[in-house]
């Protein structure tokens, strides 16, 4: 599985597609980079990656997560590279698995991304309030984050492997982020699985009356929906060229 895995970061060389992921990663420190130079007090470290992580796991990460899983699940179809792949005496499940992984690994790399742009453009912006302990605080609150809305992502697995075309991941990427905008500080927002990750690990959850654990309840129902329908079907339809 790891082989899949080393195998993917080979092909990412021959496209654009991680160069643009991480653009989009360091978009949200940008933006907030220019909003806060617009202010002459009242702006700290801590405040800029409050408000980095929220727009970045609310707003931008849904953007982007609809995009790579579309890369990642749709390429071997348009490049027509699966059937090759399919005579590697690997399972289908474990194909899809590593793919998984492979996603998990981007996220990461992406958090990170972020997290550092962050930091340099606190710095240039000459913010007060920098501490390690802080730094470590909201990255680690970003990748949980961002872990969490991973999870809800699996059905966009079996939409990509239905159409294997990119602007349907951009459309509904684009629509998820336009709804968690509309739905965020609504009562039901809890309820939401594109906008709870960010409320649990912010812990802004807290100041809603839904209880915690049907978030988590909430999350994992549509990671294990998304992963069933998606393996029942790349395991049974067949592959053309």
């Amino acid at each position: 599985m790891l082989t899949f895995i080393k195998m993917e970061f080979l092909k990412l060389k021959r496209s654009k597609i991680f160069l643009l992921s991480l653009i989009g990663a360091i978009l949200p420190p940008l933006l907030m980079f220019i909003a806060v130079t617009s202010f002459d007090e009242g702006q700290s470290f801590e405040m800029l990656f409050a408000n980095v992580n929220m727009y970045m796991s609310a707003m931008f990460a849904v953007l982007i997560f609809a995009i790579i899983i579309s890369y990642l699940f749709g390429r071997e179809y348009n490049e027509h590279t699966l059937k090759t792949m399919l005579t590697i005496p690997i399972s289908r499940g474990k194909f899809l698995l590593s793919k998984y992984l492979m996603f998990l690994v981007w996220i990461v790399i992406l958090t990170i991304a972020t997290s550092l742009s962050t930091l340099i453009l606190g710095f240039a912006a000459n913010l007060d309030g920098f501490g390690i302990k802080m730094v470590v605080d909201s990255f680690a609150e970003l990748l949980y984050a961002n872990v969490l809305l991973f999870l809800t992502f699996s059905p966009f697995v079996f939409v990509s492997l239905l159409i294997t075309n990119m602007v349907p991941a951009m459309i509904g990427g684009a629509g998820l982020a336009l709804v968690n905008l509309m739905v965020y500080g609504q009562n039901w927002a809890p309820f939401v699985p594109w906008v709870c990750p960010y409320l649990i690990a912010s812990g802004e959850i807290s100041q809603y009356t839904a209880n915690i654990s049907l978030s988590y309840v909430i999350i994992l129902a549509t990671f294990a929906i998304g992963l069933v329908i998606s393996y029942v079907y790349f395991k049974k339809t067949d592959v053309t060229i």
